[in-house]
């Protein structure tokens, strides 16, 4: 029995980019993946089902359909939007920079990576002052 072409991961977009009229390339970061990147199709259409699942900084279920180059991303499921998160500007600098700091570590793994920026966007969420975002981007570089 030939195996699926689709597949779901845990994500958290990290990167959009606009491509066409109304579609979008979203570069996400997997527990299990590392970072990947799909083929949003229709996503920037205003009646898009998907483009509320598929925004910055957003903790997601992502369903992809394996393609040649890039994966088409078929489904999504938001897990956490972390709201508060988006509608302070601090909090939205801090979320951005964190999510900055996954494409440094080269060494670290994956899966340790991903909850590690998790933990630093959930202390960020949590206590929203300047020491808790250094005490937490001091934990992420040890």
């Amino acid at each position: 029995m030939p195996r699926s072409r689709e597949y779901q991961t845990a994500a958290i977009i990290i990167k959009k980019t606009k491509l066409g009229e109304a579609d979008r390339i979203l570069t996400m970061y997997t527990p299990g993946l590392g970072k990947i990147q799909g083929v949003a199709k229709g996503v920037r259409r205003p009646k898009s089902k998907l483009s509320g699942h598929l925004e910055l900084l957003t903790y997601s279920q992502v369903t992809l359909a394996q393609g040649h180059n890039l994966d088409t991303i078929t489904g999504s499921q938001t897990i956490n939007g972390f709201t508060p998160l988006k509608t302070d500007l601090w909090l939205t600098s801090y979320g951005l920079y964190a999510i900055e700091l996954v494409s440094l570590p080269p060494n670290v793994s994956w899966t340790k990576t991903f909850s590690i920026c998790c933990w630093i966007r959930c202390k960020i969420f949590a206590r929203p002052t300047t020491g808790s975002f250094y005490y937490a981007i001091s934990r992420f570089t040890c």
